[in-house]
């Protein structure tokens, strides 16, 4: 079975959607845990109508603490030998998890990817062949499931609290510990880009967090070249998008904490796109 967790918050404008393209799955030996992180609008609603109609749909409801914290209770709930993450805004093809479930690997993850930002759907499949690769141009979590008992046991679970680098603290670990990946073109998620999401948004000091977060990473692995190339690109993305006044603040933490990073004015995010 496969257990897909979902962190939902004030999602009611594209939770129906998404939630019908996973009831509609081809694969149907599914469970579905929404965990409701303290919505204040009508999703809670919504998800409580869905699960009315569909055993398989279980609902956690938690206070407000964040995406990392939601995706954690969701992962100690899953009783799959897989997990897949979705995030309540997006969707996905009816033979999505039917592809990635078809392989058995520590990772299976696929490639396609279709973008939707102001109305406009862009495809950006993403292209990757070895692991390098997907630590620099794949470090989030949902493209790809995951086998669960390889999670417990090298302790993967996500940082806990709203941070900038949210998939990349979970999927570099994994991507580093896990014995096999595979990497499969089937299958298409449909990643929405919404106000106020991660990638728009301005960074306030509060998000100085990725530090912790980038000293966590590099403690995966200290030797790596290819986790300070991550480290780079992470901090020149963040540096990218903060507030201009606190840009010497944060450049000066940086270049106490990993002096071989060099922040860049004119760093493209076209990366990261």
């Amino acid at each position: 079975m496969l257990s897909i967790i979902i962190p939902v918050y004030n999602s009611e404008k594209y939770l129906k959607e998404c939630l019908t393209s996973i009831i509609n799955q081809t694969l149907k030996d599914i469970e579905i845990i929404c965990v409701n992180d303290g919505s204040t609008d009508n999703s809670l609603k919504i998800l409580e109508e869905f699960g009315a109609q569909d055993s398989r749909l279980r609902i956690i409801n938690q206070e407000n603490q964040g995406q990392g914290y939601a995706r954690n209770a969701g992962l100690e709930a899953a009783k799959g030998d897989y997990v897949g993450f979705i995030d309540s805004d997006d969707y996905i093809s009816p033979d999505f998890y039917k592809k990635l479930y078809s392989y058995k690997s520590d990772i299976v993850l696929t490639t396609k990817r279709r973008y939707l930002e102001n109305g406009k759907l862009r495809n950006k499949d993403f292209k990757v062949r070895d692991k390098n690769s997907l630590i620099i141009k794949n470090a989030n979590i949902y493209n790809k499931i995951y086998r669960k008992d390889f999670l417990i046991k090298n302790n993967i679970k996500f940082y806990g609290k709203t941070n900038p680098a949210e998939d990349n603290y979970f999927s570099v670990k994994a991507i580093l510990n896990a014995d096999s990946i595979k990497i499969i073109k089937g299958g298409t998620y449909y990643y929405r880009v919404v106000e106020g999401s991660t990638i728009h948004k301005k960074f306030t000091s509060k998000d100085f967090i990725i530090l912790d977060i980038m000293k966590e990473i590099k403690g995966f692995a200290p030797a790596l070249r290819i986790i300070d190339s991550k480290i780079n690109l992470e901090l020149n993305s963040f540096y990218k998008r903060l507030d201009e006044d606190l840009k010497p603040e944060f450049k000066s933490e940086v270049e106490k904490l990993f002096p071989n990073v060099k922040l860049k004015e004119k760093f493209s995010l076209k990366l990261f796109r």
